[in-house]
């Protein structure tokens, strides 16, 4: 390529040079060419020597006038010459230029006719000429551009950067609260002048130092509370406050302790203090105005220096701003964003996404919108945990299927299928819950508990559909089952267990059995500990407590379990996340349940289970047999109607429970009585009366036989 100055471009600041025109050739005929006007001299900031009139160049461009010919030569009504000869030019057109064709080659050109014009480049399509006929065959939009809204300004996220992390903070802009807390340390860590123990009276400014930086974070569960705090200690760190870490309490440290309790907490010297759930700790205390006194001693004690951070939810708030205002204007309040909210948990989800390496496709995002819109959270699994949550198991299906990736990950639709209803079962449609209604009108007897599952399979279906459109209430309580030993109620628990899971309202369904010995333990903090142990093997499913009258010896694990079972207490676990059902007979259960009115009242009906007849024992022993593909004589079947009935006046007597023990007694007897013998199907198949297993009186006399 030429340099730029063989392209006719001049340095910066010189004036365009002067064009000599090329020697004209003798016209052919003699009407004399137009003359040319001379243009107007413009001042020039230097002056250059114009360029000497050289020979064709065919990189140069020039600019023709309106005929064609360009600017600064004669025109000539002859033909140019080819590309070959001259130097092709580029011409402004005008609409005509672009109707007709040019000329052929042998045909005299007119530059003053439109549309006989020299070869050139043609510089502008019809569209710029103003031809819109191919508008007439392009579709219309299915909504009138009148009435399409206006895109939405997304130029402010809403989220404030430092440190390497970002902060998702809502309608409530939080640089103006670091910036009030880092101008509060700075003043707490400056000097103190000489007239510090001098009392101003003049109306000068105090050499003292404001007080501790302090603030108080009001938002529901996991809205950024740790998040921020971390933000704020690293910036209380900037100031010379602190080294950036935090120690963390909550309300449950303080719980039962005396109200000097607190006061030491926030009292204890080191890193920035991050105290959550300020507002139960207050609430839950015996004495709430010790408590707030002993919060207002250690903030005011000029010997702490650990600043504190503190949170609170939002309905609780009023309350303690209304009762111990105080307390709340000793810290610096701050709300935090409400990530029920659409725009906050997907700006939320950009944000995560961004620190996790992790990209949204293009195709993934109506998903993702869709599904962040409809998802509520189970239990504590709410705001940005539910949000983080949601990515995080989208980001875990997408490398089962695509495998591990130096790269960012791109999320697709089939990483995002499902995923929120896994997270949050009542999400998903409804299952077959008729099979497990099916199953139970085919139990023996139990006639009014199969009437009683039946209600609360229609209760659950509307509370399903309740929590699958986010409408509030309708909420199915814990179960209470009582009855003596063997009358079904584990198989009848595990039915609702798989009917609540069906339709969303539980995870699995699975039970989980035990008794109370199994949840008490040598103290508080053991009981606590299997409590909670017991507790994460049911999440999803049914805890079955057997023998639930004997928590009567244990007050400690009845504490533990209304904790863990309220949905606004302990971890926050409640019926989203597991469903209790308590088993008893029925005597002693309601003499338990009358003492203990709060656990009562976490339960809603109570299903009694009574015992079955001779005949119905009879008939689930038969059910028994033609599952496992056997048949009984008729002799075996009178047999066994005399055998259940002097079996009742055993202590050990439990119904369902002793048919299956004899049913499998008789099949093993039935296959040592035949081994080694001559035998076919028919036998094999057939269980007779001779294959029940021998009573205690029988077991005696043949002892007593064998002892002669």
């Amino acid at each position: 390529m030429p340099p730029y100055t063989q392209l006719g471009y001049q340095p910066a600041g010189a004036a365009p040079p002067q064009q000599t025109p090329p020697p004209r050739q003798a016209p052919p005929s003699p009407v004399p060419p137009a003359p040319q006007p001379e243009p107007e001299p413009r001042p020039a900031r230097q002056q250059v020597q114009p360029a000497a009139p050289t020979a064709f160049d065919p990189y140069s461009t020039r600019v023709e006038d309106d005929a064609g010919t360009p600017r600064g030569a004669p025109a000539s009504p002859m033909r140019q010459p080819p590309p070959a000869q001259g130097p092709p030019g580029t011409r402004i057109l005008g609409p005509g230029d672009l109707e007709d064709d040019l000329p052929q080659e042998d045909t005299p050109v007119n530059p003053s006719v439109p549309g006989n014009a020299p070869p050139g480049t043609k510089v502008m399509s019809k569209t710029m000429v103003g031809d819109f006929d191919f508008l007439d065959d392009t579709p219309s939009p299915e909504q009138p551009v009148h009435e399409i809204p206006p895109p939405r300004d997304r130029s402010t996220r809403r989220v404030l950067e430092r440190f390497g992390f970002g902060f998702v903070y809502g309608d409530h802009d939080v640089s103006p609260l670091l910036g009030d807390l880092r101008a509060q340390a700075e003043e707490w860590n400056a000097p103190a002048g000489s007239a510090i123990e001098q009392t101003r009276v003049d109306g000068a400014p105090s050499s003292i130092g404001s007080g501790l930086p302090g603030a108080l974070l009001v938002g529901g569960p996991h809205s950024g509370q740790r998040r921020l705090a971390r933000m704020i200690a690293l910036t209380l760190a900037n100031a010379g406050l602190g080294d950036g870490s935090i120690r963390a309490h909550d309300a449950e440290d303080v719980r039962d302790a005396p109200a000097e309790r607190i006061g030491q907490l926030l009292s204890q010297p080191g890193p920035v203090i991050l105290f959550e759930r300020l507002d139960a700790a207050i609430n839950d205390a015996p004495d709430p105005a010790a408590v707030v006194g002993a919060v207002r001693r250690a903030r005011r004690d000029p010997v702490n220096t650990a600043p504190v951070i503190a949170t609170c939810e939002p309905h609780a708030y009023k309350r303690l701003l209304q009762e111990h205002p105080k307390l709340v204007q000793s810290f610096r309040v701050h709300r935090l964003p409400d990530f029920g909210d659409l725009d906050n948990r997907m700006t939320l989800l950009h944000l995560l996404a961004d620190e996790r390496r992790v990209t949204i496709g293009a195709s993934a995002l109506e998903v993702v919108r869709e599904d962040l819109n409809r998802l509520r959270g189970p239990g504590d699994l709410v705001n940005a945990r539910l949000v983080e949550t949601y990515l995080d198991q989208a980001a875990q299906r997408n490398m089962e299927r695509a495998g591990a990736s130096h790269d960012r990950l791109v999320l697709t639709p089939d990483d995002l299928a499902g995923v929120a209803e896994g997270i949050e079962p009542a999400l998903r449609p409804p299952g077959d819950v008729g099979g497990y209604l099916r199953q139970l009108d085919q139990l023996t007897g139990l006639e009014d508990v199969k009437s009683a599952v039946h209600e609360l399979a229609d209760e659950a279906r509307l509370a399903a559909d309740r929590a699958r459109y986010g409408v509030g209430g309708g909420e199915t309580r814990h179960l209470i089952f009582v009855g003596p030993p063997g009358t079904g109620k584990t198989t009848v628990a595990g039915l609702v267990g798989g009917i609540y899971a069906a339709l969303g309202l539980l995870g699995s369904g699975h039970v989980v059995a035990c008794r109370p010995v199994h949840l008490a333990g040598r103290d508080r903090v053991d009981t606590e500990r299997r409590v909670a142990s017991m507790v994460e093997q049911a999440l999803g499913g049914v805890l079955l407590i057997q023998e639930a009258y004997r928590l009567d010896r244990s007050p400690a694990v009845v504490d533990e379990l209304l904790r863990r079972m309220n949905p606004g207490g302990g971890q926050g676990q409640g019926m989203g996340r597991f469903l209790v059902v308590c088993s008893s007979p029925a005597a002693e259960m309601e003499g338990f349940l009358a003492g203990n009115p709060a656990f009562r009242a976490e339960f809603g009906p109570m299903l009694e289970f009574t015992g079955m007849g001779d005949r119905d024992m009879v008939r689930l022993f038969q059910s028994y047999a033609e599952r496992d593909l056997y048949m009984l004589d008729e002799e075996l079947r009178v047999e066994l109607l005399s055998r259940f009935e002097r079996l009742r006046d055993d202590p050990r007597f439990a119904y369902a429970r002793t048919v299956r023990a004899l049913f499998e007694q008789t099949v093993a007897r039935q296959a040592a009585r035949l081994a080694g013998a001559d035998v076919n199907a028919a036998t094999v198949a057939r269980l007779t009366a001779r294959d029940l297993p021998e009573t205690p009186l029988e077991q005696m006399l043949g002892d007593f036989r064998s002892g002669d």
